[in-house]
């Protein structure tokens, strides 16, 4: 086995995974936040947001560019192309949740499998992301010997009042504006003396292709950027999101992944939707009302809240989603810090994941890379 591959089994054995909790909807009216603005430089339009919410009127600001290049899976349309025939079998398998139950008195772990019934969750602070711009100059620097593309220490601008949090993977997107890059961290954390350190970085070409050739691994599981795929303030408060969003699955197929995926880190059945795989609300999706698990009784969404809602619809129509990991219930990530306060979690709990469909998958590649012996 290769050193790449050692490390990213070493990665898989020690990620926890997410415990969702489905939150009761606030019922009252949600502020929005954001202004239009232009980018000279790329011609797109762009929407600025504080990184911070506890940043006053001088905080520093991250511009929400539509990252990576115009023909970047995260930006082509999908909602011509067509459906893999092998859909319906594999999003059943992907609703199938995998587990290893060890109880006292058993010789051996029992493998458990659970059919997974709830809908669809948004993360907007345990399990997603928080990315930053701007600040001090902070030292960020590796705990370990492998380090993917952060093996000497580097010098970056860090808010210090946002944190990388190590119950969540200690996941942390810093953006460097002046080389128009972004370095995704694993395990990060803030030292004593204010530096930030990692186990592993991925650094990206935010005008690139958004995803790295097979085999490489990254800071998520399936190689696949933190920050891509999330849904973000500006987004929300314009009514429309234009990049597909990234999803988890309960159970994406283990040792398989196709692009945009660089490797996998699903546990369920290999025949399940691999990590990588776009999968489209389909058009005669019916969308139930959230419920309020105590009760019972549907839960009324705001005026603001329904908007919200459609906009990340729409965007599940038209771009659809990529399965970046895996997750207890069928999940979407929203920018942390900036959407807790917009976003309750279950506006769409009335979508579950067999009102998608797989879109015609690629090349599926095995991971690891079956051995070739020498002659």
């Amino acid at each position: 086995m290769s050193a790449v591959s050692r490390l990213a089994t070493i990665r898989r054995r020690a990620r926890r995974r997410p415990v969702l909790a489905v939150a009761v909807l606030s019922l009252a009216l949600l502020a929005g936040c954001g202004q239009g603005d232009d980018d000279e430089r790329s011609g797109r339009s762009d929407i600025e947001v504080a990184v911070n919410p506890s940043a006053d009127a001088s905080g520093l600001p991250v511009a929400e560019r539509r990252f990576f290049s115009e023909d970047s899976p995260w930006n082509t349309r999908i909602d011509s192309q067509g459906v893999d025939p092998r859909s319906d079998r594999m999003i059943d398998l992907a609703t199938m949740r995998i587990g290893i139950v060890e109880r006292p008195g058993q010789s051996a772990p029992v493998v458990q499998r659970r059919r997974i019934v709830e809908g669809v969750y948004i993360n907007t602070e345990r399990w997603t992301t928080p990315v930053v711009v701007g600040g001090e100059p902070t030292e960020v620097v590796c705990r370990q010997l492998q380090c993917g593309d952060g093996d000497d220490t580097v010098l970056l601008n860090v808010p210090t009042d946002v944190d990388p949090d190590p119950r969540y993977d200690g996941w942390f997107t810093i953006f460097d504006t002046s080389q128009d890059v972004a370095y995704d961290l694993w395990r990060a954390r803030r030292e004593a003396d204010g530096s930030i350190s990692y186990h592993f970085m991925r650094r990206w070409d935010l005008d690139g292709p958004g995803y790295s050739p097979p085999q490489v691994v990254g800071a998520r599981g399936s190689g696949l950027p933190l920050f891509a795929g999330l849904i973000r303030p500006g987004e929300l408060e314009a009514g429309e999101i234009n990049p597909a969003l990234a999803i988890s699955v309960p159970g994406p197929a283990q040792n398989y992944f196709v692009q945009p995926a660089s490797s996998p880190d699903g546990n369920g059945d290999p025949a399940s939707v691999p990590e990588g795989a776009r999968i489209r609300l389909r058009q005669d999706a019916v969308i139930d009302k959230p419920v309020d698990p105590v009760t019972g009784r549907p839960v009324k969404l705001t005026r603001q809240q329904q908007r919200y809602a459609d906009a990340i619809v729409a965007a599940l129509r038209t771009y659809g989603a990529i399965v970046v990991d895996r997750a207890r219930v069928p999940t979407l990530y929203a920018q942390r810090d900036v959407t807790a306060a917009m976003l309750g979690g279950n506006e769409l709990q009335g979508l579950q994941l067999d009102d998608f469909e797989v879109i015609t998958l690629g090349e599926r590649y095995k991971y690891p890379p079956e051995e070739v012996g020498d002659d």
